[in-house]
């Protein structure tokens, strides 16, 4: 298998990984990579050439990829087609699934009276933050791009109606 072969199906099997545990991945204003960018310590840019050109990043960046889908650091760099030479620093395998031990040190899920100013606005701000499976950073997301588009909407409103008064 060439690289560009290799990379892409890299590239697809990551999009199903990140896809199962919550990430939006797919349509115009999926978050899930620059969240997963975010969380891990890299470039967002990083993640989009993985999932769109196929690029096969370094090892240190599969290994931060891993540990926060809680995929054994193996299988990844085996999905990745990493070399053995290339695998020398990836360490011991965290745990595949985090345990009760693993939780302690997770950021908690915070109030979202506490994370959003106000709480949450209405039933649709509710039914959003109550998808569990997704992570609380996802669904502040998600929220919070709601509020932008409803912003967007309104001001959109406004112009219409400030230029319809200024043609009578």
């Amino acid at each position: 298998m060439d690289a560009t072969t290799q990379g892409q199906s890299f590239a697809d099997w990551l999009r199903l990984q990140m896809a199962a545990k919550g990430y939006a991945v797919d349509g115009p204003r999926a978050g899930g990579p620059s969240l997963l960018a975010r969380q891990i310590g890299v470039h967002r840019a990083t993640i989009s050439r993985i999932l769109k050109d196929g690029a096969i990043p370094k090892a240190a960046t599969l290994r931060a990829i891993a540990d926060q889908l809680h995929i054994p650091r193996s299988v990844m760099l085996d999905a990745a087609g990493v070399s053995d030479e290339e695998r020398a620093g990836s360490g011991p395998e965290p745990p595949a699934e985090p345990d009760s031990s693993a939780d302690a040190n997770e950021d908690p899920e915070p109030d979202p009276a506490v994370l959003f100013d106000g709480g949450l606005r209405n039933d649709s701000e509710k039914a959003i933050w109550a998808i569990t499976a997704l992570p609380w950073q996802a669904r502040q997301a998600a929220i919070e791009a709601t509020r932008t588009e409803a912003r967007r909407i309104l001001a959109e409103r406004t112009v219409d109606k400030t230029s319809t008064r200024r043609l009578a």
